[in-house]
């Protein structure tokens, strides 16, 4: 099947991180099972430029041709150019020309200045057959701007339905070589193929960006987005699955720039989700990446004009989770509730990570939530934080266990519990007057918090009921040890909360482990071997010592019943040093005794 990357250098040097070959051939084996793969369209003709200063083709009734020719008219506005206020004096401008059967005059489309110093080179020209609709075909030119990396520039034009010749810009794309035209099993039209320019230099460098194909469909002189059509959903899995053998094949690093794309095009497959969850574990710290999103870039021209430059702190690269989620938002991949229930899996930015003291919290606490009692309260108790967490220990272990189908229902009696749990303890409803709260009132909750992970600890089974017993301070650590092996982003907000991202990861290490289940639970054996329980050391053998006349004699052997009387040598030998002291200071108080006496003595002489 021919290559669609934008240019053959790039094909060459894609880089990724990681992802599932068997799970993208299944989708791709299901997606049309009763059809062929995709297949690049033949042009109906086709030629280069080159160094000629005319290029004539002809097919089904229609004639175009390329000229060259010398003008001092550089400056006005043109196909690929706009009107330019300071032209060179003089130049060659390319310019088309179109004869159809039955048409009375010939038409005649200015491109540009032509030439390696006008900034346009290498043009292509086809007839192509891109409108079923059309009894006219129609005609693509591409030139080449130069560059290392860029560009290609194409146009369409063709014969509307009133007879008007028009011309549709597909802008300017990364590489060399025009686009590629693909027909799609069981697709009304072929498309074509270019791709979304602004994931490169975004996530990675040129060499490791992956770019989503946008798919474009011509009809009456418009070109049409068609890329989220479900009948070309077939290409976007053909896709996937190219462009991840790609990466296989290239060394998998930069794996940002990779997982950018992958998370991007499952999205529009309606997979967005699963593509999150297997993108969290695998990515990499946007700090150590060198490439990523910030504040400053998300910010449109009007906020930094007129000098209003962001600042350090605005240029520092966000998160990948984050500036990921923002990003796609931005360039329509997810929409903004679908960012939030995203990075809802991970505290934001403020929370902090929970230290095994003090707690704090599954929300942020810098500053806490605005008239909320409740929050205000566990942001400053750390013992009712400590119960809280205990509580969503149970509700994430019964979360993965119902699974995906059964969390709306489980969230609802959540909250419907803790609501009846806040009321019995007299707790303010959060934005409802007053926050006050009890004297008990910490108390009262911690108790609730464990009524209810009882009540709900009750439906687990297997290493599900495990993990929900096990100490929290050991279930964090067991989190943190993921982070440490790489299964999750270094900056993980490490919290105890076991949601999507962690469940990836505990799957992906138990499978790489090879561990006897692969579920995203972990069991005791499991958290045994994720970090193994500290044993006893070895009582350490006595230092050898060598005999000195300062060193103690050896042990004498146990004395027989003749020898009876050892003992109380032995123990009046004990008393020996202390008798010796009482003596010298007896000693000592009798020459201080006589010496005062004498001096006595001497004074009353005087």
């Amino acid at each position: 099947m021919p290559q669609t990357f934008p240019s053959a250098a790039m094909a060459g040097n894609r880089r990724a991180a990681s992802g599932g070959l068997l799970t993208l051939a299944m989708l791709a084996a299901c997606a049309h099972p009763a059809h062929a793969a995709s297949h690049a369209v033949p042009a109906l003709a086709e030629a280069g430029l080159g160094d000629r200063s005319r290029l004539d083709l002809a097919a089904d009734g229609l004639t175009a041709s390329i000229t060259l020719k010398s003008s001092t008219q550089c400056g006005v506005a043109m196909a690929w150019q706009p009107a330019d206020p300071d032209p060179a004096a003089t130049c060659r401008i390319a310019t088309l020309s179109i004869e159809a059967t039955g048409q009375a005059h010939k038409v005649s489309f200015p491109l540009a200045p032509y030439g390696a110093d006008a900034g346009f080179m290498d043009l292509k020209l086809s007839i192509r057959q891109l409108d079923p609709a059309s009894t006219v075909p129609q005609i693509m030119v591409s030139a080449y701007t130069g560059g290392a990396h860029c560009c290609e520039v194409t146009s369409i034009f063709g014969r509307s339905r009133n007879g008007q010749w028009t011309h549709a810009d597909l802008g300017m794309q990364d590489g060399g070589g025009p686009p590629e035209i693909v027909a799609v099993p069981g697709a009304p039209a072929p498309v074509i193929v270019t791709y979304d320019q602004a994931f490169l230099y975004t996530f990675a460098s040129h060499a490791g960006s992956f770019t989503p194909v946008i798919l474009s469909r011509y009809h009456d002189g418009r070109l049409a987005n068609v890329s989220d059509d479900p009948a070309y959903r077939s290409y976007l899995v053909e896709d996937l699955a190219r462009q991840t053998r790609q990466w296989q094949a290239s060394g998998r690093s930069e794996p940002n720039g990779y997982l950018a794309y992958y998370v991007a095009t499952r999205a529009r497959l309606g997979q967005l989700s699963a593509a999150w969850a297997h993108m969290l574990p695998r990515a990499q710290n946007s700090a150590k990446s060198g490439f990523g999103v910030s504040a400053c870039s998300l910010k449109s021209p009007e906020e930094t004009a007129n000098g209003r430059y962001c600042s350090k702190a605005d240029r520092a690269p966000l998160p990948f989770p984050q500036g990921l989620a923002a990003f796609l938002t931005r360039n329509d991949y997810m929409s903004e509730a679908q960012a939030r229930a995203l990075l809802s899996d991970k505290p934001a930015a403020g929370a902090g990570s929970a230290p095994s003291g003090p707690y704090h919290p599954d929300f942020p606490c810098d500053p806490p939530p605005a008239d909320n009692g409740v929050a205000t309260m566990l942001c400053q108790d750390s013992e009712a934080a400590r119960h809280e967490l205990m509580f969503d220990q149970v509700y994430y272990a019964l979360r993965h266990q119902v699974g995906q189908d059964g969390w709306k229902d489980l969230k609802q009696q959540v909250v419907l519990d803790q609501n009846t749990a806040n009321q019995s303890c007299g707790l303010p409803v959060p934005g409802d007057g007053a926050q006050d709260l009890p004297p008990n009132a910490a108390t009262c909750y911690e108790a609730a918090m464990d009524r209810l992970a009882a009540q709900y600890r009750v439906r687990l089974s297997g290493a599900a009921l495990m993990e929900s017993q096990r100490p929290l301070e050991r279930h964090i650590a067991l989190q943190k040890k993921l982070v440490e092996l790489g299964y999750l982003p270094a900056d993980t907000v490490v919290d105890g909360l076991y949601g999507e991202a962690t469940r990836a990861a505990i799957a992906a290490w138990q499978q790489a482990a090879h561990r006897p289940a692969t579920d995203g639970f972990l069991s005791d054996d499991d958290a045994a071997t994720l970090i193994p329980s500290e044993t006893t050391p070895a009582t350490p053998a006595p230092p050898t010592t060598t005999a000195t006349a300062e060193a103690p004699p050896p042990a004498q052997p146990a004395p027989t019943a003749p020898q009876a009387a050892k003992p109380q040598a032995v123990a009046a030998r004990s008393i020996g040093p202390v008798a010796s002291l009482i003596f010298g200071c007896a000693v000592v108080a009798a020459l201080i005794a006589i010496v005062l006496v004498r001096r006595r003595r001497a004074l009353s002489k005087r």
